[in-house]
Formats: structure tokens, sequence, C-alpha cells
């Protein structure tokens, strides 16, 4: 049931609203026993919806960010596992923005964030052709010294 408490002089007044109304529903997680204790809440102005999008994604992203550059920038040439976990977390995050929120964002918005996880994939794909290249490599030069 979706609902919107309004404030009258000092009295708070449900007002119903319909429920075909398409809005952005989020489960919001609070620290503390300060608060009113929300399971989920639904927003249906655009404006909010935008900002929420832009929060979460840029949030997720940068984090996503850091430990993807972290990994191309070292010389450690470490197990492919790793560089195919975070390749399934960049084609997570995709797909997290191209389900649930591609029908809030604009669409030069919506481009620019699939073109940055697109730049994070390509390069994560080049090193692991690399690495694989490299044990291809090593496993034929152990070949030939036997």
């Amino acid at each position: 049931m979706n609902y919107v408490v309004k404030k009258i002089r000092r009295k708070y007044v449900i007002d119903y609203m319909e429920y075909d109304l398409e809005g952005l529903t989020i489960h919001p997680k609070l620290k503390g026993n300060d608060y009113i204790k929300v399971k989920k809440a639904t927003f249906y102005n655009d404006d909010i919806i935008l900002k929420i999008i832009n929060t979460k994604f840029k949030r997720q992203f940068n984090s996503l960010a850091k430990v993807v550059f972290s990994y191309l920038s070292s010389n450690d040439e470490t197990d492919a596992g790793d560089y195919m976990i975070l390749l399934d977390e960049v084609a997570k995050l995709q797909a997290t923005l191209e389900i649930r929120y591609k029908r809030f964002m604009e669409n030069e918005a919506y481009k620019e964030y699939m073109d940055k996880l697109y730049f994070l994939g390509v390069n994560l794909r080049n090193k692991l052709a690399r690495i694989n290249m490299m044990e291809q490599m090593n496993m034929q030069m152990g070949r030939m010294s036997r």
C-alpha cells in the first residue's frame, strides 16, 4: 500500500494514492534508534528520484572503480579469476542501471554511466587477455623445456 503523510497544522493526515503510480522504491538502512523504522519507501518526484539514483550509482561506481584501477595498475600478475569476478561486478552494475534505473533517468545521463562501465569492462578484458596469453606462453615454455 502506498500513501503520503501530510502535515496540516499540528496534525498528520494520511492521504492515500493510486496504486498504478510508477516510483522508485528503496529500502533505507538507518543507523541508530532515534529514527522511525522504515522498511521501504517509494518516491514519485522525478527530481528526488534522479538525486537518489545519482547518489547510489556514484557510490557504487566509485567503490568499484577504485578496486578495478588498483588491480589494473598493479604489476602483479594475479589469478585470472580475480578479474573475472570484477567483470561480473561491472556487468551486475550495468544490469542494475538498465533494469531498475533506466526508466527514471535522462538519456544523456544513462549513456554517460553506461560508457563509464563499458570503459571499466574493456580495460578488465584487456588485462584478462594479457594474463591468459602469459599463462599460455608459460605453459608452452614449460612443455618445450621437457
